[in-house]
């Protein structure tokens, strides 16, 4: 992705906030300081099961807890890798890859730099001694202390070699874990490979062999960090939503019907010789009809919106027993609404924070296999062999989150009034046919 892509990502992703409560903006969401529908969970859930698109948000979160971190080393620690720069950095004679372009930091890298620096030497005054210090540097190390100590793996460059006698800067703090980031997102052919351009890919790969500060990754970085927010405004309107594919083609097809009936209503009053005023009993039908059909556009349906519940999406229920699937009786639920995924890792990386993975959630991990979108898990199958009436009439919980009601009110707000309005047209314009008087 280039750096003009990037800054059109940005541009569309502000354009489109407007009408997004403050509640629900990008920054609360991934500090997980929202809850369902708009959790942190559920926006990996929308990344990962709707954009089939997790893989920035994996890195994202790694990089924001890398930062804090950071910024809670020593300084003499600090100093065992210095901030990236391109001009002054001298490579050894072995060195192959030739840097000839030189990128210009934007006002917003110069402001994330500067957050990591500021205060550090009171930080580590007050949070840190010598003995945490060097835990800290030696974390991965401490926790393989059963294994024989190996030098760490060198790091791909973009052409996908090494020189033999290239090794990264093992003393610097946090080396193991920068090559495994490397290696898991930034190298060509990685499990979780981000969307970047060759420019800022060779960055990344020539930065974090020799630092292992911060900066070494914020192309990468930055990339994500506009995919997410371009993704931002799709998210909340997913979230929305109360209804499945199911409810929501039901609720469309019963704003049909209730229009199709005003409209047989209105054909017989005309045929009639009753009074012409008398198809004003027309409105009845057509206003909920359109109400409910504008409602069902916005993946909304009017009754679940009165009674303040949402329809669970399918990974949030229970799977199907063998059982149940022949009974075809509907999933039982499990107590916090959402599947339980197996842990594929147990020792993923003990170096993130709880911060990076609120819940303990498989998708949350920074370090895992690929991401396989076409592989169907077990609520895949299970769901696609229920009963569509179940489907319609699926389980439902409370809608938590008082700014997604809100935007829900909004949207039901102006479906009520624009039937109103279309309905009221229909109605008028109905009073001015003359009567057939054949019936």
């Amino acid at each position: 992705m280039s750096d003009f892509e990037t800054a059109h990502q940005l541009e569309q992703a502000k354009a489109s906030h407007h009408g997004i409560p403050a509640e629900l903006s990008f920054e609360h969401v991934i500090k997980n300081r929202t809850i369902p529908p708009c959790s942190l969970n559920d926006f990996m859930d929308y990344l990962y099961y709707v954009e089939h698109n997790a893989e920035s948000l994996q890195f994202f979160l790694w990089y924001c807890d890398y930062v804090e971190r950071w910024s809670g080393l020593l300084p003499r620690q600090k100093a065992l890798s210095q901030p990236w720069d391109p001009e002054n950095a001298k490579e050894p004679r072995s060195r192959f890859i030739t840097y000839s372009h030189k990128r210009a930091r934007s006002d917003k890298i110069g402001k994330i730099m500067t957050i990591l620096e500021m205060d550090s030497e009171k930080k580590a005054r007050e949070s840190f001694d010598g003995q945490t210090a060097r835990g800290s540097i030696s974390t991965t190390a401490s926790r393989d202390s059963s294994r024989p100590r190996t030098p760490p793996p060198a790091i791909l460059s973009p052409t996908g070699s090494t020189k033999e006698d290239w090794q990264p800067f093992t003393i610097q703090p946090f080396r193991d874990e920068i090559s495994r980031v490397v290696r898991q997102y930034i190298v060509e052919g990685a499990p979780r490979q981000l969307n970047l351009s060759a420019k800022d890919r060779e960055w990344c790969l020539r930065a974090s062999q020799h630092t292992t500060h911060p900066s070494a990754l914020l192309p990468a970085f930055t990339v994500a960090e506009a995919n997410l927010r371009s993704r931002h405004p799709g998210f909340v309107r997913w979230a929305r939503s109360n209804t499945n594919k199911s409810r929501m083609v039901f609720a469309r097809a019963v704003g049909v019907l209730l229009i199709m009936l005003g409209f047989a209503i209105d054909i017989l009053l005309i045929l009639s010789r009753r009074s012409h005023f008398l198809r004003i009993v027309c409105l009845i039908p057509w206003w909920p009809g359109i109400t409910s059909f504008i409602a069902g556009c916005q993946c909304l349906c009017v009754i679940l919106h009165f009674k303040n519940v949402r329809q669970r999406s399918p990974w949030e229920q229970e799977i199907f027993d063998e059982g149940d699937i022949k009974k075809g009786s509907s999933p039982r639920t499990s107590t916090d609404g959402r599947q339980q995924h197996p842990r594929q890792n147990d020792s993923i990386s003990s170096t993130t924070s709880s911060r990076v993975d609120p819940l303990r959630k498989e998708t949350l991990q920074t370090f895992g296999p690929k991401n396989d979108y076409t592989r169907e898990e077990d609520w895949v199958v299970s769901y696609r062999r229920k009963n569509l009436v179940y489907k319609i009439f699926d389980e439902t919980i409370p809608v938590q989150n008082r700014a997604v009601r809100m935007l829900q009110d909004r949207t039901v707000f102006f479906a009520v009034l624009w039937g109103g309005v279309g309905a009221s047209v229909l109605t008028v314009g109905s009073l001015f046919i003359p009567s057939r008087n054949l019936i």
